[in-house]
């Protein structure tokens, strides 16, 4: 594919160490990086932001990523949830349209800014066919995938899940579930409250481990995790939490625990 510009969503300090798996992931499929964008995202705060200021860098980039015939690599859920939602309100307010063209100093073409990006899972299915992968793959592990509720039917369209269990030998059982981890903010009680229940839910399938494509899960059920054992009563806080990309790079050769950064898990991963 052509070359692509990496959105790392910033919005979190856990999400530095995420992005690195991704480019690491992306080298070995040899998929071509011209540079990384940070831009902080997340849906839920924009009843708090004013909505033109909040969405120009993001109407920036995808433009930009257009004019050079480029893609943007959307790295988490998250920031496709926002993407999503964004494309929506184009199609379907003429007013909120011409405003933001209007901040934004530049025509708005809805169906260029469709084709500017792409979900990096999905790029990165489609390249792994040819890549060199261990013989031995995630075979009798099973883990609770979750993903946000609000794109369901598009992981379902999408065949994501189906994907990832034919290329990695995972058995998924997949969940659509709201994030909380915006809550840390301004409630962070109520966040582990709702992020202890999600998390103990999935734990009490009998899952090996968690496996996530959004940055807020990582943030609340992986550097919180202490705190939603806490609130929740249990015991112990034992499944580890994955982002999705560590679980497809954990399938190259070279792979170890400590590239994949496991030692930096609160709770550390013991499956390599």
């Amino acid at each position: 594919m052509e070359s692509c510009i990496l959105l790392h969503n910033n919005f979190y300090k856990s999400s530095e160490f995420l992005i690195h798996n991704v480019k690491k992931l992306l080298d070995k499929l040899h998929i071509s990086v011209v540079h990384t964008e940070s831009i902080a995202l997340d849906d839920k705060f924009l009843p708090f932001i004013a909505p033109m200021t909040y969405f120009k860098p993001l109407i920036a980039l995808l433009n930009r990523a257009h004019e050079d015939g480029q893609k943007v690599l959307v790295c988490d859920s998250q920031s496709l949830l926002v993407i999503t939602k964004l494309l929506k309100k184009l199609y379907e307010d003429a007013e909120f349209r011409e405003e933001l063209a209007k901040t934004c100093g530049c025509g708005i073409d809805i169906l260029n800014l469709e084709n500017s990006f792409a979900f990096a899972l999905e790029v990165v299915f489609d390249a792994i066919k040819v890549a060199e992968i261990k013989h031995r793959r995630w075979e009798g592990f099973k883990c609770a995938f979750i993903f946000d509720r609000e794109l369901e039917e598009h992981i379902k369209e999408s065949q994501i899940l189906s994907r990832i269990e034919s290329i990695t030998g995972l058995k998924i059982l997949p969940f659509f579930k709201d994030s909380y981890a915006y809550l840390l903010q301004n409630n962070p009680e109520l966040a582990y409250k709702m992020g202890a229940m999600d998390y103990y839910e999935m734990v009490d399938c009998g899952v090996d481990f968690i496996v996530s494509p959004n940055v807020g899960n990582f943030e609340l059920m992986d550097r919180h995790i202490k705190k939603l054992q806490d609130i929740s009563g249990r015991d112990t806080a034992e499944i580890p939490l994955l982002f999705a990309p560590q679980v497809i790079l954990a399938l190259f050769i070279d792979a170890s625990a400590e590239s994949l950064g496991f030692s930096a898990h609160k709770i550390k991963p013991q499956m390599l």
